[in-house]
C-alpha cells in the first residue's frame, strides 16, 4: 500500500466520528480516551495561580498581556474548557491485548488534526508493538478552540494584524490565532507546556496504577517529538519527573535543537511579527534572570523547581549551554535525531549543534536524510501520485529508523 492509500484508510476511519475503531485489514485499533487535565490552576486567569509546592502567592502581571480588542484572540486561558476537557487517542496493533511498552508522540505548533501523523503512528505500532499515546499539547488539535480554525473568523485577524503591523510577513488565517496569542504574551509557552507536562505525567501514573486499557502497567515509556514536540519531549526526558522515565527513549523528527534555533516563520505555523517578538521576549527574560516576570522566573529558579527550569535551558542555544550538554551527554545513547536536508524551519545543523555539542563530543544519533521529491518541514510525506513510490519509501526509511531505534 502506498503511502497516500494509507492516510486516507486511516484518516476515513479516524473522522468516523466512532469513539473507538478497528481496521481488521490492517491490524490496528485507535481509542479516545477522555482526559480531564488537573494543572489547569496554572493558566492565565485561574482564580489559583500560586505555587502550592512552596504556598508562595504568585500574581499574574495583567499588564504583561497585550489584548487586541478581539474576542476571538483575548479570551483568558484557564477560560478554554476545550483545553481542560479532552480526548488523547492510543492506537495499536489489533492482535496484541495488551502492549508491553508505550510511546508517547507529540506533534508539532499550530497543528490542529492528527491526519497527517496517523500513518506515522500506525507504522511505529506495527513496527515496535508498542501502544502509541497521540497526545494534544496545550491549545491545540481537540485542546484549541473550534473559532482558531474558522476561515471567516481568523480572517478577520488577518486583516486587523496587517493593519496593524504592515511589515508583517507570512500571515494567514491558518497562524492567525497562534500568532496573536504568542505576541501578546510569549510566556504562554511556557505555561501550556507546563500543563502538557503535567498531563502526561497525569496519563503515566494512570497507567502505573493500571487504569489504561490496553497497556500494561509496567510498560516501557518512550517519546515520539515531531518539531516542537521534539523540543516538549527533550525537557521532560531531561527533567525525568518522579523519575517515571529514567529508561525512556526520545526520537525526534524534524527537531532537537532549542527553540531560537528553530525558524517557525510559514503561513502555517507563525507570522513574522509574532516570531521575532517571542525571540525577543525569551532573549531579555534570559539576560535580565526574568527579572520582569516574577511567576516564570519562580517556575525557573532550578533550586526551587529544578525540573521545570529545564525548559530555560532549551530556549537559547548560547545561555546554560555547559549544563544542557553535559545533560544530554549523561542521555545520550537514549536520543536520536532524524531531520531533513531541505528543512529550514529545523535545520540539520542546529540538532547537531544542540544534540551532539558545539564540540561534537556528544554521541547522539543524528540522521540526517534529503528525500529525491519536494518537501518541507511541514510536508515531509506529501500526498501525491506523482511520487508516490519514492514518499513510500522515504516513509518506511523514517519508520525503519524510529523502530530499529525503539526496539535496540
Amino acid at each position: 500500500m502506498e503511502y497516500y492509500e494509507l492516510y486516507d484508510v486511516l484518516k476515513s476511519h479516524f473522522d468516523s466520528g466512532k469513539g473507538n475503531v478497528e481496521i481488521r485489514d490492517l491490524n490496528v485499533k485507535i481509542e479516545s480516551v477522555p482526559f480531564v487535565s488537573k494543572a489547569s490552576g496554572l493558566l492565565h486567569g485561574s482564580g489559583s495561580q500560586d505555587c502550592e509546592e512552596h504556598q508562595l502567592p504568585l500574581e499574574i502581571n495583567e499588564k504583561a498581556y497585550l489584548h487586541y480588542n478581539q474576542p476571538s484572540v483575548d479570551s483568558k486561558d484557564f477560560d478554554i474548557e476545550c483545553n481542560k476537557r479532552f480526548d488523547y487517542y492510543i492506537l495499536k496493533r489489533a492482535d496484541i491485548e495488551t502492549a508491553r511498552g508505550c510511546i508517547i508522540f507529540f506533534h508539532g505548533l499550530n497543528e490542529k488534526k492528527w491526519d497527517k501523523y496517523l500513518p506515522w503512528a500506525y507504522e511505529l505500532a506495527q513496527k515496535t508493538h508498542k501502544a502509541i499515546i497521540l497526545f494534544p499539547i496545550a491549545f491545540h488539535m481537540n485542546r484549541a478552540e473550534l473559532i482558531w480554525s474558522d476561515r471567516h473568523q481568523m480572517t478577520q485577524i488577518v486583516n486587523f494584524r496587517k493593519k496593524r503591523y504592515p511589515e508583517n510577513t507570512n500571515f494567514s488565517y491558518v497562524n492567525a490565532a497562534i500568532s496573536s496569542r504568542l505576541e501578546a504574551h510569549p510566556q504562554r509557552v511556557f505555561w501550556s507546556g507546563l500543563q502538557t507536562y503535567s498531563d502526561i505525567i497525569e496519563v503515566v501514573r494512570e497507567i502505573k496504577m493500571n487504569k489504561i486499557k490496553g497497556i500494561s502497567q509496567d510498560a516501557s515509556l518512550d517519546f515520539f517529538g515531531y518539531s516542537i514536540g521534539s523540543f516538549l519531549s527533550l525537557i521532560i526526558k531531561m527533567a525525568d519527573p518522579e523519575q517515571l522515565f529514567t529508561q525512556s527513549k526520545v526520537f525526534c523528527f524534524c527537531g532537537g535543537m532549542t527553540i531560537d534555533r528553530m525558524f517557525p516563520i510559514s503561513k502555517y505555523i507563525m507570522d513574522a511579527q509574532a516570531t521575532i517578538k517571542m525571540l525577543a521576549v525569551f532573549t531579555e527574560l534570559l539576560s535580565s534572570d526574568f527579572k520582569f516576570d516574577d511567576r516564570l522566573k519562580h517556575y525557573q529558579n532550578e533550586n526551587l523547581h529544578p525540573e521545570e527550569s529545564w525548559f530555560k535551558k532549551m530556549l537559547r542555544y548560547n545561555y546554560f549551554q555547559y549544563e544542557r550538554e553535559e545533560r544530554i551527554r549523561e542521555i545520550q545513547s537514549q536520543i536520536k535525531a532524524y531531520v531533513l536536508e531541505k528543512d529550514s524551519v529545523a535545520p540539520p545543523i542546529e540538532a547537531l549543534n544542540t544534540l551532539q555539542g558545539g564540540y561534537r563530543n556528544i554521541n547522539v544519533a543524528v540522521e540526517i536524510k534529503d528525500f529525491p521529491y519536494e518537501y518541507s518541514h511541514m510536508v515531509p510525506f506529501p500526498l501525491t501520485y506523482k511520487h508516490q513510490k519514492e514518499v513510500t519509501k522515504a516513509f518506511h526509511e523514517f519508520t525503519t529508523s524510529a523502530s530499529n531505534f525503539y526496539n535496540q
